[in-house]
């Protein structure tokens, strides 16, 4: 009997009675007993489940499937009616299944290539053979693969029934995918199971066990078990690390994560770009950005290269709690290493740069670049990306800029709020380009915007600098009209029925009436 490493909160549930021990046990009394090798219809045992360690006995010294079983799976593959006849007529062209090896070996090329459904009408065929044990496992490990443990789990009773003592990589397949499924009680019987057949268990096991734990947030008898393992004869690898602080990094527990990798570091153990990245994650799911800057020094020093995760994962933490000049000089970084930032990143850097901006004017040329390179890799700007840039163009007095990105934002069909037609115009007016203003001021008008005092007065007061009555003129009366009272009006003499503005031309005055 192995040494299982549990912890007392687990040990009524792993230690109790499992219904498919309990079946089995009258044979496993007896596992000497000779198996008869009758003639067995393969309709009667469903399966599926595989791992390559599971494989490679069948596999050649290249890792890869023989030639003999390939040139099989590729003629039942090209098979157009892929009915158990045709199957049949194949397998006989090529001799037939002499021994239960050779079935074994056309099986696990079809899981290998993820054909489970040829797999399974393979298994439902008749043939004058037994299965042996690694058929069995096979098996198991089609139907983990199927994502279907329970008919593992029984296909793994039936393999003890018939006196076979399974593998310990064929346990830990069925474990881990109880684990992946949440199914944390069924995984359990299954380990429990090993420890009453003498099956001892892995470190690759108990991780499973572990992640599986984490998974469903029993972080707290993870690491109970990470404790117990380390007073075992097992020694815990970088996987079991990881596992556990992963767990610690879901509920907010960063602090205890970093912990166990600087332990990790004591025993030797050289973490990699996952075990980083899960700290990365936990970091920012705490609102710590900043301690993610300092994880990546760290991790730069132990020569850990960081990968695309790590800096996404990063600059989404410090824009999400916003740190825009952190985030800013990570997405260099990344730039630097040849790493492309997805769009939806791209536009909430755009617009924590847009806005910082505003108090630091320096951060304007790193917006500018960020807008033209999303241009540049065809990237959808959002709406609100769109107005904070043309806002950013205005306060850099990149007025070409501007008025093309306004122009360009209606014209794919979005609809500016009034504030960014009548920044525009201010920026404009300021600048003296009265002309281009009143252009905005059209497309305001066109696009169905209903333009306040802002930038009539605006326009009004820019007009009277320039000494255009008339326009001044026509636009308080359209103003008037809409029932908007400007600051500004035209500066205008009366002189008699005319209107004299000094340095101009005499104006009627009918022609200053909006009708």
């Amino acid at each position: 009997m192995p040494f299982l490493i549990i912890s007392p909160s687990q040990q009524h549930s792993i230690f109790s009675i499992s219904p498919l021990i309990s079946t089995v046990q009258p044979l496993l009394n007896n596992t000497l007993k000779p198996l008869h090798r009758t003639q067995i219809d393969f309709a009667l045992i469903k399966t599926q489940s595989l791992t390559k360690q599971s494989c490679n006995l069948y596999l050649d010294n290249k890792g890869t499937v023989n030639s003999q079983w390939q040139d099989i799976l590729e003629a039942i593959k090209a098979s157009s009616t892929l009915q158990n006849l045709e199957i049949s007529r194949i397998i006989e062209q090529n001799g037939g299944f002499k021994t239960i090896s050779d079935f074994n070996h056309l099986l696990i090329s079809l899981v290998l290539a993820d054909e489970f459904e040829l797999a399974l009408k393979l298994s439902s065929l008749s043939y004058a053979l037994a299965p042996d044990v690694n058929t069995y496992s096979i098996w198991v490990s089609l139907y983990c693969k199927k994502n279907d443990p329970e008919t593992a789990k029984s296909i793994l009773g039936n393999m003890l029934k018939d006196g076979f003592q399974p593998k310990v990589a064929t346990f830990t397949t069925l474990i881990n995918t109880f684990c992946k499924g949440g199914k944390l009680q069924k995984a359990y019987e299954v380990f429990d199971v090993m420890g009453q057949i003498g099956c001892e268990p892995t470190i690759y096991t108990y991780n499973c066990l572990l992640k599986g734990l984490c998974f469903v947030g029993r972080v707290e008898e993870a690491y109970e078990l990470l404790l117990n393992i380390k007073k075992s004869n097992k020694k815990p690898d970088l996987y079991t690390y990881t596992a556990v602080m992963d767990g610690f990094c879901k509920v907010g527990r960063s602090n205890e994560a970093l912990e166990l990798l600087e332990e990790a570091l004591e025993m030797g153990l050289i973490p990699n770009v996952v075990t980083y990245n899960t700290l990365f994650n936990g970091y920012f799911k705490e609102g710590r950005p900043l301690d993610g800057i300092k994880l990546l020094k760290k991790m730069k020093k132990q020569n850990c290269v960081p990968d695309h995760i790590t800096y996404s994962t990063l600059l989404h933490g410090l824009l999400k709690w916003g740190k825009i000049r952190a985030a800013s000089k990570i997405y260099k970084e990344m730039l630097n290493h040849d790493f492309e930032v997805d769009g939806r990143i791209m536009n909430s850097l755009l617009r924590g740069l847009c806005r910082q901006s505003r108090k630091e004017k320096e951060m304007l040329k790193d917006a500018y670049q960020v807008f033209e390179r999303m241009q540049s890799r065809m990237l959808v700007v959002d709406p609100v990306g769109y107005e904070l840039v043309i806002e950013a163009f205005c306060s850099g007095k990149e007025l070409d800029k501007a008025l093309e990105s306004l122009y360009e934002v209606v014209r794919i069909g979005y609809s500016p709020k009034a504030f960014t037609f009548s920044n525009v115009i201010r920026v404009l007016c300021l600048e003296g380009k009265v002309d281009k203003a009143l252009l905005v001021f059209i497309l305001m008008l066109k696009v169905g915007k209903s333009p306040s005092s802002v930038p009539f007065s605006l326009l009004i007061n820019e007009l009277n600098q320039q000494r255009k009555p008339l326009t001044a003129c026509y636009l308080y009366g359209v103003a008037l009209k809409s029932g908007v009272v400007p600051r500004n009006k035209p500066e205008v003499y009366m002189r008699g029925n005319e209107v004299f503005n000094p340095g101009s031309v005499l104006i009627p005055l009918s022609l200053c009436a909006f009708s």
